[in-house]
């Protein structure tokens, strides 16, 4: 015959025991250490915006790989940084090692994640903002806030779109619009020759520029020697709504600006509005196709 209080409490003790690791891990999660596949190991997941960090940075991760890792580290798709392997009975030591080296845990879960940028017009021969300046002050005002699922930022320099910001939340991405002058140009097809996307065609004596293909990288005007392709509008094109994975769904561009501080005005009420419209699971695409473009852009424009 079983002992019924035995077996009660044994099952007690064991569902506790699940409980406080479950809360463990939860905890763990909110220090940046994701759980692996390997029982009692973590992945300590690093704050890094824009993928520009310092060499004294590289110093310090690579001695917590070596010291509570195993000697490497993953860089992630997003231009993060994390050190695998750490052992549970490690991870505050390793947790305290970065934050005394100045380096605080990457952001998962329902928060707002790193931003991710390209180098833009500090490095890029092709760039045409500033993208290091724009993460770094989006990352000091929103990195790690709370939102219903996940939202993610991407800033990129120009139409190349290296840093693929219609795959995100919130994309930012440099423009330069061309306008012809038309008696400046002595028919040289410098123009012609460096747009891509064959919006520039000069035929009979006469140059046409179809503005529907137009994507506005001004690679046109930097080709041009005689004046006669000129900057007509420069900034920021936005894109709402990216996402990948299971679903993935491209980026609406929302609009142009010349203004920087209406780029942060609109992340801001993307933000909010995100906050207060989203549904269990849902991420900022799921929101616009739910309620719509129209509604969506006519509250955050």
């Amino acid at each position: 015959m079983c002992n019924f209080s035995k077996i009660t409490t044994n099952w007690k003790q064991k569902v506790t025991k699940m409980a406080k690791k479950d809360t463990d891990k939860d905890l763990l999660k909110e220090k940046g250490f994701l759980s692996q596949r390997q029982d009692d190991h973590f992945a300590m997941r690093l704050h890094a915006a824009g993928g520009n960090v310092t060499s004294d940075y590289l110093r310090a991760v690579a001695d917590a790989a070596d010291k509570y890792g195993k000697g490497y580290v993953h860089i992630t798709s997003r231009q993060g940084v994390e050190i695998p392997f750490v052992h549970l009975d490690d991870t505050e030591a390793a947790s305290e090692t970065m934050l005394s080296a100045g380096i605080g845990p990457g952001a998962s879960g329902k928060k707002i994640r790193a931003v991710v940028a390209c180098q833009g017009d500090r490095v890029c021969k092709r760039g045409l903002i500033d993208c290091q300046e724009m993460c770094e002050k989006i990352d000091e005002l929103y990195f790690a806030a709370p939102v219903p699922y996940k939202f993610k930022i991407a800033v990129t320099g120009c139409p190349a779109s290296c840093l693929k910001v219609q795959e995100n939340d919130f994309g930012i991405m440099g423009f330069e619009e061309p306008v012809f002058v038309e008696e400046n140009c002595v028919m040289c097809r410098q123009c012609e020759k460096a747009c891509e996307v064959s919006a520039i065609k000069i035929e009979d004596g006469s140059l046409y520029l179809d503005m529907h293909k137009c994507v506005a990288c001004g690679r046109c005007i930097g080709a041009c020697k005689k004046d006669a392709m000129r900057t007509k509008d420069k900034g920021f094109t936005i894109f709402v709504g990216g996402k990948v994975g299971k679903r993935p769904r491209m980026g609406n561009m929302l609009l142009r600006t010349c203004d920087s501080d209406e780029v942060f005005d609109i992340l801001e009420r993307t933000i909010n509005y995100y906050r207060e419209n989203a549904l269990e699971g849902e991420r900022l695409g799921d929101v616009i196709d739910r309620c719509g473009l129209d509604s969506f852009g006519e509250t955050v424009k």
